[in-house]
């Protein structure tokens, strides 16, 4: 009897502790701090649409004048429930969280400025860590997900006179086959040129380019002999076999389509200093 009304309650207790989920609503960020006031240390930035755990309100109300408008709220005690947050708790202004689920555009931060981009399904890869802090990042894109049509914002870590943003796509060769294909990434390759993105509201908001069926068709000159060499090299002579009739690479089950998308970040500085970082977004395939 005993052991029944121990485990009643333990129910009962685990059913009463809900968490308190919300999410940042500050479109520049949200500070963290070690005690619930303006001057104590700062131990994080959380980005908006960040996930966060509130754990305690403290009843100590603040208000905030944001652009004429003022925010009200106050500090309460937060987790952190992302695995590279530097904190694990810590006070935030509450003004600017909110109960609503917001998608959290997807970050690549460099030294000089951060990239956000708006409702885009990607991941860091295995390269990603490696040179962040370099020229150069790779990401990895989720299958019928692309960086095409979205918008970027750069947020600048120094200052600037000039902020430009170029696009440019890759087109590689693909050998699909009911299911499984071989896609031919070190072969040669397509590349268009770099063309420039268009500002949206100011010259730290951009749009990204979106390509049609007539971007996906360009290629170079290919010997056919020379590709069925590589692909049987490659990818087995199964594969290579399957190529006997094609007379072109666009012949059934040969396909051409952009396989990896890059933009080109140009920053001036007041002095005129340019700070140049290539984003490197790999696109499924044979799909």
């Amino acid at each position: 009897m005993f052991f029944r009304i121990v485990v009643l309650a333990l129910l009962t207790l685990g059913t009463t502790h809900a968490q308190d989920i919300q999410y940042v609503s500050a479109e520049n960020g949200l500070i963290v701090r070690e005690d619930p006031n303006r001057g104590a240390i700062r131990v994080g930035l959380l980005d908006y649409g960040t996930k966060v755990e509130v754990i305690e309100h403290t009843n100590l109300k603040v208000d905030v004048l944001d652009r004429g408008t003022k925010v009200q709220g106050e500090w309460v005690k937060i987790k952190g429930l992302e695995d590279y947050e530097s904190f694990d708790e810590g006070y935030v202004f509450n003004g600017y969280l909110t109960e609503e689920k917001i998608k959290k555009p997807f970050k690549i931060p460099f030294k000089e400025f951060t990239i956000y981009i708006d409702d885009l399904d990607a991941f860091h890869n295995e390269k990603f860590r490696s040179v962040i802090l370099a020229d150069t990042a790779s990401v990895g894109i989720e299958l019928g997900a692309s960086p095409e049509n979205k918008s970027l914002k750069v947020q600048h870590h120094q200052d600037f006179k000039t902020i430009e943003i170029f696009q440019m796509h890759e087109n590689s060769i693909s050998i699909m086959n009911e299911g499984p294909h071989c896609d031919l990434l070190d072969y040669v390759h397509y590349n268009s040129s770099w063309k420039p993105l268009t500002t949206i509201s100011n010259n730290k908001n951009f749009k990204s380019l979106s390509y049609g069926q007539k971007d996906w068709n360009k290629f170079v000159e290919v010997d056919l002999k020379d590709l069925v060499a590589y692909v049987k090299d490659q990818c087995g002579e199964e594969w290579s076999a399957m190529m006997k009739s094609t007379t072109s690479i666009f012949d059934n089950p040969l396909g051409v389509s952009i396989s990896r998308i890059f933009f080109k970040v140009v920053m001036t500085d007041i002095d005129g200093y340019k700070t140049k970082k290539i984003i490197i977004f790999d696109i499924p395939m044979g799909c």
